[in-house]
């Protein structure tokens, strides 16, 4: 999945770095990023 208001990247050492990308709404959540987020939590879970 490509997101929109996420930036997440999984390292090859096991790290996973997930960084909200939503700088003119000053990284505010709102349901399109916490259902990104829900996504990128199951993807680290694989």
């Amino acid at each position: 999945m490509e997101y929109q208001n996420i930036l997440f990247e999984k390292k090859e050492n096991g790290v996973a770095v997930v960084t909200f990308n939503r700088p003119k709404a000053l990284n505010a959540l709102n349901r399109a990023t916490l259902e990104e987020l829900a996504d990128v939590i199951e993807n680290i879970k694989k």
